[in-house]
This record gives structure tokens, C-alpha cells and sequence, in this order.
């Protein structure tokens, strides 16, 4: 779906969310939707990568357990709009725009529906900033995301940074990421599929999720249920301490993913990781 966001943007041009709707086989409208956006220099496919098979498909495996999937491309990436100049984007604008899209497919829905905001990395910084900022979802998993200064694999972020051009949209650099990305299981052809899928990432975008206490305000304002997810290798150095930045939080989880890197959905044990995301949004529904 092409979703029509212009009104909540104020760009002043026509401005579109693309998105995919899972939905399992047996339920017309399943009583939970789990809202997911990827990371920076991905798109939707992260979530269901069509150049791997199912066993690799977060969405196929959630409606195979009852529960409806909505994937998009983050504004400004895959094939959501990409306003020029690129610098008129914000947090504050895409997080609108992400909502928006989210009200459209609820307001279908037949019957009550329990959402979940499920973020990776800069995916997890957007959903917590959607989150602070329109408050319309019951339940939010933030995976692969840190509110402490984060660690980069064999990278860091001051190196990242002098690389950021001033405006526009810019590659990520997956060569250096890739100890950080994945674990040793993963197959180099899967790696370099992956790669090949890459999309480019808004700058501001960028410098945001390079920049320490981004969202430290917006995570210490979330009222719902929260879930915090770090693989063995990830960008916490500390990820005991980032359950405590959901202040507001009635409940805050921690679950650590073992044999398992940044992209938790290509690792051996991804099985097991959406498993216990799924017990959690049952436990909190």
C-alpha cells in the first residue's frame, strides 16, 4: 500500500508511507497488530526478506501465530516519499507521518485491535519518539536500540559522524557493520543478499541516532508496557541500565537474544527471540 500521510507532515507537498499489511490466513482482523519499522539502511523487507526463505520472515512467522504484521518504509526511506532538500525532515515530522499511517490501517480494522510498536535500532529511536509523541500504542518492544553511548563493532560513532554529509541521503556503510550485524552463523551469501537490499538513510536521520540522550526525554514519557531487546553482540555497553530510562513504564522487560547480533532476524536463534516477543505481547495484552 502507498498511504496518503500529506496532512500530518506539513510538507507542503504530497508526501506517502509505503507499506505491507501481513495478515494471518484463518482471521480477517486479528485482534493484535504489530506495527514495525526498521532500521536505518533497511526498508520493510527486514522484516520479511523475500530473498531468503520463510524461516527468515518475522511477519510470516507472526501470522502463522495469529497476529497481524504491518511493515513500512521509514519516510524518507525504501519507497516511502523522500522530500528534497532532505533537511526539512525531523523526528518530530517522520514520527507523525508514522502515526498517521498506523491510524489509516487501525481505522479499517472490524472489531477492537491491541497494537505493538516493534522498533530495530533506528527503527527502535523512531518508535520510542512516535511513542512520547502520539500515544496510541498499547505495548512498545525497542530492539537493538541504546539510550547508552553506543558501541558500533568495528566502527564508532565518531568515525560515522565525520562521515554524515550535511543534507541528504546517504549510504550506510555494511562492510564495517558487519560484525556488528550478524553472527557468525550467518551465511555469507545471506550477508551479501542483504546487502544488496540496502537503502539510503535521511542525514538528519543519521545524526540523530548517532547523537547520545536523543530520545532519553521521549523514553522517560512512554505510560505503556515496554520490552527492551540486546543480542549478545549489540549496541549496549550496558544493557541492564536500559530498561531504567522507560521511567514512566508500568512494566519493563529485559530480554538478552544468545547467539545473536544486531539483526536479530537473521540469527540462529531468531526463533526463539520472536517467541519470547510473543509471549510478552500476550502477557501484557
Amino acid at each position: 500500500m502507498m498511504l496518503d500521510v500529506t496532512s500530518a507532515t506539513d510538507l507542503g507537498e504530497q508526501t506517502f508511507i509505503a507499506a505491507t499489511l501481513h495478515l494471518p490466513d484463518d482471521m480477517e482482523t486479528p485482534p493484535h497488530l504489530i506495527f514495525a519499522i526498521h532500521g536505518g539502511g533497511y526498508h520493510r523487507a527486514y522484516w520479511h526478506p523475500t530473498f531468503a526463505d520463510n524461516s527468515y520472515s518475522f511477519a510470516r512467522w507472526f501470522t502463522d501465530h495469529g497476529k497481524a504484521v504491518l511493515t513500512i518504509d521509514m519516510l524518507g526511506m525504501g519507497q516511502s516519499s523522500r522530500p528534497e532538500p532532505e533537511s526539512r525532515l525531523s523526528q518530530a515530522i517522520i514520527a507523525a507521518a508514522h502515526a498517521e499511517a498506523l491510524r489509516q490501517i487501525t481505522a479499517r480494522w472490524r472489531g477492537p485491535v491491541s497494537v505493538t510498536g516493534v522498533g530495530h535500532s533506528m527503527g527502535a529511536m523512531m518508535v520510542i519518539a512516535q511513542a512520547a509523541a502520539h500515544p496510541e500504542m498499547d505495548r512498545v518492544a525497542v530492539i537493538g536500540w541504546a539510550n547508552e553511548p553506543m558501541v558500533l563493532g568495528d566502527t564508532d560513532v565518531a568515525t560515522l559522524q565525520a562521515g554524515l554529509i550535511p543534507s541528504g541521503y546517504l549510504a550506510t556503510p555494511r562492510v564495517p557493520m558487519r560484525k556488528l550485524f550478524y553472527w557468525d552463523d550467518v551465511p555469507l551469501s545471506f550477508i551479501t543478499a542483504d546487502e544488496a537490499q540496502g537503502s539510503t538513510t535521511p542525514a538528519t536521520m543519521g545524526r540523530d541516532a548517532l547523537t547520545p540522550g536523543i530520545v532519553h526525554e521521549a523514553a522517560a514519557r512512554i505510560a505503556v508496557p515496554v520490552l527492551v531487546v540486546q543480542s549478545m553482540i549489540d549496541t549496549s555497553p550496558a544493557p541492564d541500565k536500559e530498561p531504567g530510562y522507560f521511567r514512566a513504564s508500568p512494566d519493563v522487560e529485559l530480554h538478552i537474544l544468545e547467539k545473536a547480533a544486531h539483526c536479530q532476524n537473521f540469527a540462529g536463534t531468531r526463533a526463539q527471540h520472536w517467541s519470547r516477543l510473543n509471549d510478552w505481547i500476550d502477557r501484557t495484552s
